[in-house]
C-alpha cells in the first residue's frame, strides 16, 4: 500500500468517525432556558427579538442577560432557526449594544453545564443548550426543533 493510499484511507475513516458526532449535534433540538425560579414565558418572536438585540428588556422591564452557548454548531443552527441571521451579525449587533450602553455584552458558557449554570446564576438571564442537556436546574421556555 502507498503512502498516498494510506492518507486516503486514514482521512476517510476519520471523516466516517466523525459523521455520528456531526450528525447529531446538527440534528439535535434545542432548548431556550431561564432560570428555574423564573415565572417569564416569551413567544418565539420575542426570544428571536431578544437574541437578534432588538429587545433588551423583558416584558416586565427587567434587563436581559444573554448566555450564549460554546458550541459553534449548535450556536449557528439557533441563530439561523430562531433569530434567522447569521452568527457574526447578531454579535455585531451584540457588540454594539454593549458599546453604547444600551444591553449587557453576553455572557458566554463554554459547555451546557456552564450555560445553565450561568443562567441559573445571573439575574435575567436567558440561554440556548442542546434538550438531550435540559434538566430541572432551568426551565425550557421554547424548544426549537
Amino acid at each position: 500500500m502507498t503512502l498516498r493510499t494510506l492518507f486516503r484511507t486514514g482521512v476517510a475513516a476519520a471523516a466516517l468517525l466523525m459523521l455520528p458526532m456531526l450528525s447529531s449535534s446538527a440534528s439535535a433540538q434545542i432548548s431556550v432556558i431561564v432560570s428555574a425560579s423564573q415565572s417569564k414565558s416569551l413567544t418565539e418572536a420575542q426570544i428571536a427579538e431578544i437574541f437578534a438585540g432588538a429587545s433588551t428588556t423583558w416584558p416586565d422591564g427587567t434587563k436581559v442577560q444573554i448566555v450564549e452557548n460554546g458550541d459553534a454548531i449548535l450556536t449557528q443552527k439557533f441563530f439561523a432557526k430562531v433569530v434567522k441571521k447569521p452568527t457574526a451579525l447578531v454579535r455585531s449587533q451584540w457588540t454594539k449594544l454593549a458599546l453604547s450602553g444600551q444591553g449587557a455584552a453576553p455572557k458566554k458558557g463554554a459547555d451546557a453545564a456552564a450555560v445553565k449554570d450561568l443562567v441559573k446564576k445571573s439575574p435575567g438571564a436567558i440561554g440556548y443548550i442542546n434538550t438531550s442537556d435540559l434538566d430541572d436546574s432551568v426551565k425550557e421556555i421554547l424548544k426549537v426543533p
